[in-house]
C-alpha cells in the first residue's frame, strides 16, 4: 500500500454502521492530525457538548507511519475539548499507528455510543464490534492482557482504563498500556462512547514512491540522530536524560514561585532512576528508544512501570513535593494503570495540596486525607479516588478550575490556561511561554513552545534561515520570540500530520531540520516540496485549529494573557512575565500569521492563501470573520 492510498473509516457506535472515504481527498492536511481537524471542521456539529453522542472523536495515522521513516510512529487523537470546549488534541506513539496503517486505515472517525461497555476489533480493514462486559474497570494493563490473549499477541491495543470509565477529564488514551495519549481529557470521550479499546492488526507494506531515494534519506537522518550527544544520553536513560531535573525555574509546590531545597534536587537525577531500568522498547522504526522499562520494590510487592516521561519529575518531584524515584515511578505507574494525565492529575492534587496548606480546605473537605506537602500516600489515594470518582476524588476529577468552582471560599489557586491545568513553568522564557499561552489545546508546550536553551550557540546564518533574525537573543527577552513559536507551530504541525515523532528535533539544530523532513516527505510521495512549502501546510493546518477554536467557543484576546500566577507572583524573588510587554509580543504573533490583534481571528485574506475558503465561510457565516 502507497504512503498516499488508504481508507478514512467513518464507525457509528450507536447503529453498529460504518462507510469510508479515500484518504487521497485529504492529502492537502498530509495525514494524521491535519486530516483529524479537516474531519471534524467537516462533521462535528456546532454547539455540542463533548460527551454528546454525536459529538465525533477522530484517530489518525501520520502519512509515513509504517515506513522506516525514524520517528514515525506517531497517531494523533483529536476531537472537542472537554476542558475548554474548543479543539482537543493528544498524540502518541506505540504500536497502534503502524498497526493501523497495515490494517489498510488512515483515519477513524467514531461517533455514536453504544449501548453497552464494547470494544473495536480491526484486521485489514475489517471492523467488527465486541462486547467488552468483561473488561469493565479493568486496568491498561489487564485490558492488554486479555485482549492478546483472546485475539493473539500481535493485536495492537488502545484502551482506557477504570478513569475513562468514569468520564474522569484527567483520562487518557493508552497504547500498548504505557504510551499516554493525553491532555484534553481524550480518555474521557471515548468512555462517554462506552468505547473501552480498540485492537488492530494488519498485514499490508506502506510503499515509498523512490524507495532507494527514501532509504538513502533515512540512513543519513538516522546518523544525525544518533550520533547527537544529547540523544545519546536519551538512548542510555530514556525520555528522562537530562543533566539535572530542573534549573532555577519548576512547579515547586503549585507554583510557588520558590526554588526547591538543593538536596531534594540531588535525589531526583537521571542516574538515581537508571539503577531500576532493566530494558528498552521502541517504537516502530525510531532509532532512539527511549521507551525505558523500570522494576523496583515498592512495599512487598515488586512493580515493573514503562515509558517515564520528563513531565513526571516536575509534576511529582516539584509540584508534588516528592523526592523519592520509586515514589515517582509509582505515581507514573498508577497513572498508566488508571488511565490518568500525569500532567492534569498532578495540577490538581496540587491545586488541593496548596489549598489544604492555606486552611481553605480540611480533613472534613478530604474525607480525612492530609494534604501535606510530600503525602506520597495522600497522592497515590486520590489519584485512587479520582479515577473511581469516590469522595474527594470526585471534587478534583474534572481538573483545578472546575474544583475551584466547587469548593469556592478562597480557593482561587488553581494555574490553568482556558480551563486546561497547567504543566509548563512560565517565569523565564518568552518563546516557551507564548508557544504554551496560545496553543490551540489551551496550554500545552507541544505545538509552538521552543526550549531556547537547546538553541543558545545556533548559528548565525542557521537562525537567518530558519527564523529570519541573526540571533534569538536572552530567553527572558520579549523581542522576536514570536517568530520563534510561529516556527514552531508550523514544524510540529507538519510532524503530526507525518506521524514523525518531535524527538527526532528536541529543538536542536544538529539533529533532524526541517529540510531532512521535507526530503523524506518528498521521496516517498514524488510530490516534490522543499521545507517552506511543507512549513507552509503546517500553517494551514495550524489556523485551521485557531478557526475551529473560533467556531466552536467564545475566545478572546483575553484568553491568551498568561495565568496571573506568573504575572503577580516572581520566581526566586526576580523573574515574572511583563504584561505591557505581553501584549507587544502578542500583537506580533497575530501578524506574523494574518490574524486580526483586536479579535486574535483569521483575517478572510489569510483563509484564501491558506485554500482555506470552506473554513472561511464557515466563519463568516458565523460573523467571526475580520
Amino acid at each position: 500500500m502507497k504512503v498516499l492510498s488508504g481508507r478514512i473509516l467513518f464507525f457509528d457506535l450507536s447503529k453498529n454502521k460504518t462507510h469510508d472515504e479515500e484518504f487521497a481527498n485529504y492529502a492537502r492536511f498530509l495525514g494524521g492530525r491535519g486530516v483529524n481537524q479537516y474531519l471534524l471542521f467537516k462533521y462535528l456539529p456546532v454547539g455540542l457538548p463533548p460527551f454528546h453522542p454525536r459529538s465525533l472523536v477522530t484517530i489518525g495515522a501520520g502519512l509515513l507511519v509504517g515506513t522506516e521513516a525514524p520517528g514515525a510512529c506517531r497517531v494523533s487523537i483529536d476531537t472537542k475539548n472537554v476542558f475548554t470546549g474548543g479543539v482537543g488534541s493528544a498524540n502518541v506513539g506505540g504500536s497502534f499507528g503502524p498497526a493501523l496503517r497495515s490494517a489498510g486505515i488512515t483515519n477513524l472517525v467514531i461517533s455514536g455510543r453504544a449501548k453497552r461497555l464494547v470494544y473495536l476489533l480491526i484486521e485489514n480493514g475489517r471492523v467488527e464490534i465486541k462486547d467488552a462486559g468483561h473488561l469493565r474497570q479493568k486496568t491498561t494493563s489487564e485490558v492488554k492482557r486479555i485482549i492478546k490473549s483472546d485475539l493473539g499477541s500481535d493485536f495492537s491495543v488502545t484502551s482506557v482504563g477504570p478513569a475513562g470509565e468514569n468520564l474522569v477529564g484527567a483520562a487518557s488514551v493508552m497504547v500498548d498500556a504505557a504510551r499516554s495519549a493525553s491532555r484534553c481529557g481524550v480518555g474521557a470521550i471515548f468512555g462517554s462512547k462506552k468505547l473501552k479499546a480498540i485492537a488492530v492488526r494488519g498485514d499490508a507494506q506502506i510503499e515509498v514512491e523512490d524507495e532507494q531515494r527514501f532509504s538513502s534519506i533515512v540512513r543519513d537522518s538516522v546518523e544525525k540522530i544518533t550520533k547527537n550527544e544529547f540523544n545519546k544520553r536519551r538512548m542510555k536513560y530514556g525520555v528522562y536524560c537530562y543533566d539535572e531535573p530542573w534549573g532555577i525555574e519548576s512547579p515547586y509546590r503549585n507554583f510557588s514561585g520558590e526554588v526547591p531545597p538543593q538536596e531534594r534536587k540531588l535525589k531526583l537525577t537521571a542516574d538515581a532512576f537508571l539503577k531500576h531500568k532493566i530494558g528498552k522498547k521502541t517504537c516502530g522504526s525510531c532509532p532512539i528508544g527511549c521507551w525505558s522499562v523500570y522494576r523496583y520494590k515498592y512495599g512487598e510487592e515488586w512493580v515493573t512501570t514503562e515509558a517515564l516521561q520528563g513531565n513526571d519529575i516536575h509534576n511529582f518531584g516539584a509540584k508534588l513535593d516528592l523526592d523519592e524515584p520509586e515514589d515517582v515511578l509509582f505515581a507514573h505507574h498508577l497513572c498508566n494503570e488508571l488511565g490518568l494525565d500525569v500532567d492534569v492529575i498532578s495540577n490538581a492534587i496540587g491545586w488541593a495540596f496548596q489549598c489544604y496548606n492555606a486552611r481553605v480546605i480540611d480533613k472534613g473537605d478530604t474525607g480525612g486525607l492530609e494534604l501535606e506537602w510530600g503525602n506520597k500516600h495522600a497522592v497515590f489515594q486520590l489519584m485512587k479516588q479520582i479515577a473511581q470518582r469516590d469522595g474527594f476524588g470526585d471534587v478534583l476529577a474534572d481538573g483545578c478550575r472546575e474544583a475551584s468552582r466547587k469548593i469556592g471560599r478562597g480557593s482561587e489557586f488553581c494555574v490553568h490556561v482556558k480551563g486546561s491545568d497547567l504543566f509548563e513553568c512560565l517565569w523565564m522564557s518568552r518563546s516557551w511561554a507564548l508557544g504554551v499561552v496560545v496553543s490551540p489545546r489551551g496550554g500545552t508546550h507541544t505545538r509552538g513552545a521552543l526550549i531556547e536553551e537547546r538553541m543558545r550557540d545556533l548559528p548565525e546564518e542557521v537562525s537567518k534561515e530558519l527564523f529570519g533574525i541573526r540571533s534569538i537573543g536572552p530567553i527572558t527577552e520579549y523581542e522576536n520570540k514570536e517568530k520563534l513559536v510561529v516556527f514552531m507551530e508550523r514544524l510540529n504541525a507538519v510532524l503530526d500530520c507525518l506521524g514523525i515523532c518531535m524527538f527526532t528535533h528536541s529543538s536542536r539544530a544538529d539533529m533532524l531540520l526541517p529540510e531532512d523532513y521535507a526530503n523524506l516527505f518528498s521521496a516517498a510521495t514524488m510530490l516534490n516540496k522543499d521545507w517552506k512549502a511543507l512549513l507552509r501546510i503546517g500553517e494551514r493546518v495550524h489556523t485551521l485549529e485557531k478557526s475551529l477554536n473560533v467556531i466552536h467557543t467564545n475566545w478572546t484576546r483575553k484568553d491568551d494573557l498568561p495565568p496571573e500566577r506568573f504575572i503577580e507572583t516572581h520566581l526566586a524573588g526576580k523573574y515574572h512575565i511583563d504584561l505591557k510587554e505581553w501584549n507587544k509580543l502578542l500583537d506580533r504573533y497575530y501578524e506574523l500569521h494574518g490574524w486580526s490583534k483586536q479579535t486574535s481571528r483569521p483575517k478572510k485574506e489569510t483563509l484564501r492563501e491558506l485554500e482555506l475558503e470552506e473554513v472561511y465561510e464557515r466563519i463568516r457565516n458565523k460573523g467571526a470573520i475580520h
